[in-house]
């Protein structure tokens, strides 16, 4: 998965053979023995068998009675191997003991947005499609690369109506920005249950490492703590809202069972605002409500020294707002080698940050916080040096992201790409761009880009999102020749009043839940921990990914503190 990291090795146990029935292998006999149980014979067998006339039936039959039984045996274990590796298909709700549940669904059974169904393209976000009004469109192709990799630990998630863009004025309760309303409340009706068009746009990918489950706990989760972090302080800019969010997200998988497993990440938002100009911005302008917010506190504030061209009084912000302008504007956070590039006019724009052991200011900064770079790696073990989860590293590997904000150019602005180091690693980012710029259909664009990293014998996971831009709807409703929606105040926000489409998402597996009589249970919660721990016990000797792995043909230096000369730099 990680630049510089060798592919695994071919695992004979890769998967089960099926139509075998393990039991039923002990009960052949040696003169009806398949040749597929011939090919599990031990070396020299055939040997054995032409002395057979020497030795007499009897150890004969014996010989080939114990083969059979290394088969069983080769089968089950086999099986038990991959007992951790969960389905990707949906969560089920099924009790049923001959059914081993992954950690992910253990946990599900007390919180509902760990169980939401995959929705189509296997979202992890749940069901999200298109509307008439919906200015993008979204494309995702996965492959597992079973030539080079057992599992797939890569997950993604996207939304085509997340939460609305708050205004000074506006009440809460439009545009979805209210707060999740309870399963027991009368209102939440299935007719009640509306979702909001916003024509906001929530992408990620999560790559991950040392097994699934946190990679699969993101790509359920990481949306709706993003929106709860909004709703709290809609005032503050959406940078350090992705911050928090991120930071929110490791905090909370501290807590959970698997302390092992860890994810790189990139997430976009992509929504839209009414800005107004600032010289502050890097952009040269800013958003709305975080403008105003600062203006009210600039007003009550006696010690703040401010300028009145940049600052203006409370009684002008009605003029602010009469001078905002409608934008497009793609705000993105990343940690790890996860990459999203925009395409400006044929060129590649990357909008996220490589986080390695071999860049230099990464290096620092781990040598700082009291840990080593060796061979590329994090203490010798981990080839990125920021990831959520990883808490056993969490003092070295910080889940703070990079974080961009970008107003899209509508004339200049065609696509955007997400993807993670399975694609990077053999494509650079003008290629990338160069491959799709032409191919308007965004599902087939990522499935050209998966295809491109295969015939360049990419050896991980391979996950790529395109997101296609329709330039010509976002400039109708820049020059108001449409209804704007996604901003509370809209005219057409109050007749679609409702709750956020990954609320309703959430709501609906909950009713799944009540429905086959799996309401919320703090037991069940601390069930689930220990059977997920004993299971962590019981693997304690199954093989790492190769993320994780140092090739074992390499001699470690005894120490080698990371220093400015002998680590190269990483392209920006």
């Amino acid at each position: 998965m990680f630049s510089g990291s060798s592919s695994p090795p071919k695992d004979k146990t890769e998967a089960t053979v099926p139509g075998i029935d393990t039991n039923s292998l002990n009960s052949l006999q040696p003169e009806n023995a398949s040749p597929r149980e011939k090919r599990f014979s031990p070396p020299g067998a055939g040997f054995f068998r032409r002395q057979s006339e020497d030795q007499g039936p009897a150890g004969e039959k014996k010989r080939r009675s114990s083969t059979v039984t290394k088969a069983a045996s080769f089968f089950s274990n086999a099986k038990n191997s991959l007992s951790l590796n969960g389905t990707r298909e949906g969560t089920s709700f099924s009790t049923s003991p001959q059914v081993s549940d992954s950690p992910l669904q253990k946990l599900g059974r007390m919180d509902p947005a760990l169980s939401v169904p995959q929705g189509s393209f296997n979202n992890s976000a749940g069901e999200s499609v298109p509307t008439t009004r919906s200015s993008f469109r979204v494309g995702v192709t996965e492959d597992k690369n079973r030539k080079c990799r057992r599992t797939m630990e890569d997950t993604h998630a996207y939304l085509y109506n997340f939460l609305g863009t708050p205004a000074p004025t506006a009440s809460p309760d439009i545009n979805g920005n209210d707060p999740p309303r309870d399963a027991n409340d009368s209102q939440t009706s299935e007719d009640s249950l509306n979702a909001v068009e916003t024509d906001n746009g929530y992408f990620a990918i999560f790559d991950g490492h040392a097994g699934t489950f946190a990679a699969e706990w993101c790509g359920k989760k990481l949306h709706l703590i993003l929106e709860e972090v909004m709703r709290k302080s809609p005032s503050t800019p959406v940078p350090e809202l992705l911050d928090q969010t991120f930071t929110s997200v490791d905090q909370q998988l501290e807590k959970l069972p698997l302390k092992n497993s860890g994810c790189t990440a990139v997430t976009a938002v992509l929504r839209w605002e009414d800005r107004v100009p600032s010289s502050n911005s890097a952009t040269g302008s800013a958003a709305l409500a975080p403008a105003a917010a600062a203006v009210k506190g600039d007003a009550s504030s006696d010690a703040l020294e401010t300028s009145v061209q940049d600052t203006p009084t409370e009684g002008s912000i009605p003029k602010l707002q009469d001078r905002a302008v409608r934008q497009r504007v793609l705000y993105t956070a990343n940690v790890g080698d996860a990459r999203i590039v925009l395409c400006r006019n044929g060129k590649a724009l990357r909008l996220s940050y490589d986080h390695k052991g071999s860049d230099e200011n990464e290096g620092k900064r781990i040598t700082n916080a009291g840990g080593l770079i060796l061979n590329n790696r994090v203490n010798g073990v981990l080839a990125v040096t920021r990831a959520l989860g990883d808490t056993y590293l969490k003092d070295l590997v910080t889940g703070h992201p990079y974080t961009t904000e970008t107003v899209i150019q509508p004339d200049a602005d065609e696509f955007i790409i997400l993807a993670c180091d399975g694609l990077w690693d053999v494509c650079s980012d003008q290629e990338a761009v160069d491959l799709i710029r032409n191919v308007q259909d965004a599902q087939q664009a990522s499935k050209i880009l998966v295809d491109h990293a295969l015939a360049r014998f990419s050896t991980d996971n391979l996950s790529c999102m395109v997101i296609r831009l329709d330039s010509n709807r976002v400039k109708d409703v820049v020059s108001n020749k449409v209804d704007p929606i996604g901003v509370d105040g809209d005219p057409s926000a109050n007749l679609n009043r409702g709750v956020s489409e990954a609320d309703k998402i959430v709501e609906g597996a909950r009713r799944s839940m009540a429905n086959a009589g799996l309401a919320d249970n703090p037991e069940l919660a601390e069930q689930a921990n220990e059977e997920i721990l004993e299971k962590m016990a019981s693997n304690d000797n199954q093989e790492p990914g190769p993320e994780l792995n140092l090739d074992s043909n390499h001699q470690l230096p005894s120490v080698d503190v990371l220093s400015q000369s002998n680590v190269p730099q990483e392209s920006k």
